[in-house]
């Protein structure tokens, strides 16, 4: 016969054994049951065109939050840099300006909102002929206004397509001219450097072939600039921009270096038959004018 002190003996040890199978099954876990919640957030430096990091301090953060952003393409988690208290999220930057990472619960609710903004983006060219001429120049790109020819030009800064290019046409009072060929300049076939497929002709953008610019060169066919291009030595907006032809387009300018520019176009220099240089007083850079360091600096 059961006596009372028996029943309640089994009540305490079925519910010792309840608490623990719960706990061995991870149910008493307070992830499993916690709303998340964002502290902080850190944004690195943004720069056009390259990946811009996200990270996040709060609790329970595996549990689904949703980040979006503005002006910043494909976010991702880096799951190898989160867990439950801090959370990596990295995005590929597509505009200048304002951009704004925003962070949403499951259920929907805004548990942070980040600005940050992009500024226009910059490439710096060193340059050397390996005597007495040398110098480094800043180019200020505009993506609002170009964004084709910008992202196509950056490719070939950042994949370092630059460096050890030359500049190998100067053309007094008009523009020089560089980003094709490597040096030793060959006087067979010139050491022309293997390119990208070409890129649309954007002009009428609100950019001109005013001085100081930088350009694409290309050929008669107006879709066919690579990576070649051209520093405007003067306002030569009434004969390369659309009118007389389908024009050149222009994609930034010179915003520092202006003196290294016409140290380039003052070196010595030669004229070469085996380019088809069709301006008078055209010629090639002796000894070889060359791009040491091609860097995108913001």
């Amino acid at each position: 016969m059961t006596n009372d002190f028996d029943t309640a003996l089994r009540a305490v040890l079925a519910s010792l054994a309840t608490g623990a199978a719960l706990s061995a099954c991870g149910g008493g876990g307070s992830d499993g049951n916690g709303s998340a919640t964002v502290a902080s957030a850190a944004v690195g430096t943004p720069m056009y065109g390259q990946k811009l990091v996200l990270t996040l301090a709060g609790t329970h953060l595996a549990q689904g939050v949703t980040v979006t952003a503005s002006g910043c393409d494909n976010v991702a988690l880096d799951a190898s840099k989160s867990g439950a208290s801090t959370a990596q999220y990295t995005c590929s930057v597509s505009a200048i300006g304002s951009g704004q990472f925003q962070v949403t619960s499951p259920g929907g609710t805004v548990l942070n909102t980040t600005p940050f903004t992009v500024p226009e983006p910059q490439v710096t060219l060193d340059f050397s002929n390996g005597a007495a001429v040398s110098g480094s120049v800043v180019l200020t790109l505009a993506p609002d206004k170009t964004p084709i020819t910008v992202n196509n030009f950056l490719s070939y800064v950042n994949s370092g397509f630059y460096v050890g290019t030359v500049f190998h046409r100067v053309s007094p009072g008009f523009a020089v001219q560089g980003g094709g060929y490597t040096a030793p300049l060959d006087a067979n076939d010139q050491n022309l450097k293997p390119t990208h497929a070409p890129i649309a002709l954007e002009v009428g953008k609100g950019l001109s072939n005013t001085q100081w610019t930088i350009a694409m060169a290309r050929a008669s066919d107006p879709a066919s600039a690579t990576s070649q291009f051209f520093i405007n030595l003067v306002d030569n907006s009434g004969t390369l921009d659309p009118g007389l032809s389908a024009g050149y387009a222009a994609f930034g300018s010179v915003t520092s270096g202006m003196a290294d520019v016409q140290a380039i176009a003052g070196a010595p220099c030669v004229a070469d038959p085996t380019f088809l240089f069709l301006k008078p007083g055209d010629c090639t850079p002796t000894p070889d004018m060359v791009i040491t360091s091609a860097t995108q600096t913001r």
